[in-house]
C-alpha cells in the first residue's frame, strides 16, 4: 500500500520538523492518489525482499508535474547509521535532513526533474545481502514503477557515504554521479578501480568532509580520493568547517542535487 504525502512550499514545515499525520488531525488533508502527479509528493512504500527475508521500507519523492507517460533520472539518497528503531530509516533524510523541501527548492529554481529514492539501509553499510537487495530488487522495482530513463546518481552521508562510494566504484556503469558526504570511507575500495581496465566507465565523484568531524576518519577518505585521482577518475574534494551532523549534510544536499542534475543532461 502506498502512503502519499503531498509536499508543497506551504506544507514544508510539517515534513522538515518530522510532524506525523494522524487520522484525526492530518496536516496534509485527504489524499487522492489520482492527484499525486500534480504536486511533488513523498510516497512511503514497502516490498518483500527475497535477499533480506523481510519486508523492506523505502520512500520515493516525485517531482511536481510528474507524468507517468514520461521517463525520469533517479537519485538514490542513502542515510547514515542510526541507533534504535530501524523500521522507517528511509525517512531519515525527510525528517532530519529536510530532503523534500530541498528537492522542491532545487526543482523550482530550474533543476532537472528527478525521482529521489530513499531506501531503508538498516545497519547494513549497504553490503552483503543488502547489496543484492538494493542492486537486484529495489532498483528494478522502483525504476520500472516510476519510469527511470536509464540515468541514475547516488549520494549519502556517513554509512550512506560509504555505500555511495562502494556501489559507485563496484558498479560504475550504473551511475552518472556519486556524492559522498562525511563518508565512513575505506581505502581498500581502491581495489574496485583497479578491477576496471577502462577507467572512463566511472562516474564523477564528490567527497565532502567537515574539518571538525571526528566521528569518521577523514584521512581514509582522502587516501581513497588520492587513489581515484591517481587512476584518472574525476573526483572533487571539499573540506569545510563542520562536524558530523545534519546541519552539515543539509548544506551538502543542494550541491549533490545540482551535480546529479548536471550529470543527467
Amino acid at each position: 500500500m502506498k502512503r502519499i504525502i503531498f509536499f508543497s512550499a506551504t506544507l514544508a514545515l510539517f515534513v522538515a520538523c518530522g510532524t506525523s499525520a494522524t487520522k484525526d488531525n492530518d496536516p496534509w488533508g485527504k489524499v487522492d492518489p489520482s492527484d499525486a502527479a500534480k504536486k511533488s509528493a513523498v510516497l512511503e512504500l514497502s516490498m518483500q525482499s527475497t535477499y533480506m527475508k523481510q519486508s523492506m521500507t523505502y520512500s520515493v519523492w516525485i517531482p511536481e508535474e510528474y507524468d507517468e507517460t514520461k521517463t525520469y533520472p533517479f537519485f538514490y539518497l542513502l542515510h547514515g547509521y542510526e541507533y534504535g528503531d530501524q523500521s522507517r530509516l528511509d525517512r531519515c533524510w525527510l525528517d532530519k535532513g529536510n530532503a523534500a523541501r530541498i528537492a522542491l527548492d532545487y526543482q523550482k529554481t530550474g533543476g532537472v526533474p528527478m525521482v529521489i529514492v530513499m531506501p531503508n539501509g538498516l545497519s547494513s553499510f549497504y553490503m552483503g545481502d543488502y547489496e543484492d537487495y538494493f542492486e537486484k530488487e529495489l532498483m528494478a522495482k522502483v525504476e520500472e514503477e516510476f519510469h527511470c530513463n536509464g540515468k541514475r546518481a547516488i549520494g549519502g552521508l556517513s554509512m550512506g557515504g560509504f555505500g555511495t562510494l562502494y556501489h559507485a566504484l563496484k558498479y560504475p556503469e550504473k551511475f552518472t554521479y556519486a556524492y559522498a558526504m562525511s563518508p565512513a570511507a575505506d581505502a581498500s575500495m581502491a581495489a574496485y578501480i583497479g578491477a576496471q581496465e577502462d577507467k572512463s566507465i566511472f562516474p564523477a565523484f564528490t567527497i565532502e568532509v567537515g574539518l571538525q568531524d571526528y566521528t569518521v576518519d577523514n584521512s581514509k577518505a582522502k587516501s581513497l580520493y588520492n587513489s581515484m585521482i591517481n587512476n584518472g577518475l574525476t573526483c572533487e574534494w571539499i573540506e569545510r568547517e563542520g562536524t558530523h551532523d545534519w546541519p552539515f549534510w543539509k548544506v551538502c544536499l543542494p550541491k549533490a542535487l545540482q551535480k546529479a542534475g548536471a550529470s543527467f543532461k
